[in-house]
């Protein structure tokens, strides 16, 4: 989730960098034009000035899809933002051709004009070919003409075409390919080319234009002025938003270490009804007189049909001695002792006892609440029934449904129920370890809770783990609960956005007075 954020707030600041800097060169070009009132430059000014709104526009797109509904049209907004680049990339063209070079001196050289095609210029109305042509044009008036010093520019061009290139991908960000969706996705290894490639274009802009602008006092003043506003409004905007997923993950985390006691309970619940269930059959006065007469074929009846009715794992009635009188789930397996079974010998000296317990098992452990009750005749124990309820994916599914948590349930530290599946939502990572080494240490080892953002399936969840304890107060096993980190984020993507659209209105209004202040300042000094 912090990735994403830092990730969506570098979106946000790099487009206002680049805004920046088409805004710096359309103010070189306007502050030439009032002087020579030029009107080839017409096309130029106006070009940038398209290209700075439509950076604006970009800025507060919110990339990660997380947001179900939007203060802004994002389909709207990003139509415009690209419709209004083409337009800026293809004025500039226009500007640069009807341009002409500046000739070399003691040559007589003649101009080669470039005939613009209409049905030609309609099919390169593509952000990347613009680009490419307006590197090129850049090139030529730093090479065939004298303007040595536009190379920078047509470096940055050459940026900017690279970049437009990196974002075609992402008209393949609803491919079912895992490979492709991962390559285009928001904040995959594309957008961070691209990204990479369009703050190095910027940077060259703004170090071009700089070069220009700070030579005059009036222009000096009024980038200064526009440039720490821009930088105030973001450093304010980017520490906002920092404080708000911040204050959310705490808020998240806290209310799920009180999911988990929750659930925990759900679990204690789950041992009296396993305890009920053992004393339905103990107290059965059929049940009673089969133990004393080991009538096993009474006693699988009766294990059999309570087995089934209360759908339970496991059901074992036992002698005094510890010895299988009866299986519901298996009438031929009789005769073994579960004399050593901690539960058995406390059931045998007249205890009520549940406990939870984790079994191995082919794929995973599984973890079972087991509840043993003494069965009793003329005030002697004569034997004890032992029941067992695996805590599987139905119960957490059951949790899920009331709850809308995520949750888990681990024997020892690997995986042997959750919620959680894959993207298809078919396969659950039962049977994975934990491999971290901070919850196995605080919650296996010290039998303490642990809270924090952890990474299940390649997935971000902010997740509390809580140990699961036997009746010997040993640890068996944990109890996780968690909430996917992209939640978070949706729920924090509505006031970011609105942060990133007051920003940029509110850098727009600026600056007006900082060229009046600039203006001021300026005629106070001559």
């Amino acid at each position: 989730m912090w990735y994403q954020f830092i990730s969506e707030n570098f979106h946000f600041a790099i487009n206002l960098f680049t805004a920046l800097a088409f805004f710096s060169i359309f103010w070189l070009y306007f502050d030439a034009w009032i002087d020579r009132k030029n009107f080839k430059e017409g096309f130029k000014i106006l070009g940038y000035l398209l290209l700075s709104v439509a950076f604006l526009f970009h800025a507060p797109y919110i990339e990660s899809g997380v947001l179900t509904t939007s203060i802004i049209n994002i389909g709207f907004s990003e139509k415009i933002s690209i419709f209004l680049k083409n337009i800026g990339y293809f004025l500039l063209l226009i500007g640069l051709v009807i341009d002409p070079l500046q000739p070399k001196p003691k040559y007589n050289n003649t101009l080669n004009s470039l005939i613009v095609n209409p049905a030609l210029v309609i099919s390169f109305l593509l952000s990347p070919v613009l680009s490419v042509f307006i590197a090129w044009l850049y090139l030529r008036r730093a090479t065939v003409g004298l303007e040595n010093h536009l190379k920078k520019v047509s470096l940055s061009f050459l940026f900017f075409a690279i970049y437009e290139v990196l974002n075609t991908p992402s008209i393949f960000i609803n491919s079912l390919n895992v490979d492709i969706f991962r390559l285009v996705a928001p904040f995959g290894p594309i957008w961070i080319a691209a990204h990479f490639f369009q703050a190095l274009a910027a940077a060259f802009l703004v170090h071009w234009a700089f070069s220009y602008l700070l030579k005059r006092i009036n222009t000096q003043l009024f980038i200064i002025f526009t440039t720490v506003t821009l930088s105030i409004f973001l450093l304010t905007a980017v520490s906002f938003t920092f404080l708000l997923l911040k204050n959310l993950s705490d808020e998240t985390l806290t209310r799920l270490d009180t999911d988990v006691s929750v659930l925990s309970f759900s679990l204690d619940s789950k041992k009296s009804e396993s305890l009920a269930f053992a004393s339905i059959l103990s107290n059965n006065s059929a049940v009673v007189q089969a133990v004393i007469d080991k009538d096993k074929k009474i006693l699988s009846q009766e294990s059999e049909k309570l087995l089934v009715s209360r759908q339970i794992n496991s059901l074992v009635v036992v002698d005094e001695n510890g010895q299988v009188l009866a299986r519901g789930e298996d009438r031929d397996r009789t005769g073994d002792s579960l004399s050593d079974d901690s539960l058995i010998k406390r059931a045998l000296i007249g205890e009520q006892i549940s406990s939870l317990v984790s079994k191995e098992g082919a794929i995973a452990p599984s973890v079972l609440v087991r509840a043993a009750t003494p069965i009793i005749s003329e005030e002697n124990v004569i034997g004890a029934v032992v029941v067992a309820i695996t805590l599987d994916n139905s119960f957490l599914d059951g949790i899920k449904e009331f709850t809308g948590l995520e949750a888990g349930i681990y024997g020892g530290d690997i995986l042997s129920a959750t919620t959680i599946s894959d993207l298809k939502g078919q396969t659950r990572p039962i049977g994975i370890k934990e491999s971290s080494l901070d919850i196995k240490n605080n919650v296996l080892t010290k039998g303490e809770n642990y809270k924090g953002l952890v990474s299940l399936l390649n997935t971000s969840y902010f997740a509390v783990y809580r140990p699961l304890k036997d009746v010997d107060n040993e640890v068996v096993g944990m109890l996780l609960v968690g909430r996917p980190a992209v939640t978070i984020f949706a729920t924090a993507g509505k006031s970011i956005e609105l942060t990133f659209l007051v920003t940029i209105i509110l850098i727009l209004f600026s600056i007006f007075p900082s060229y009046l202040i600039s203006k001021y300042i300026t005629n106070q000094l001559r």
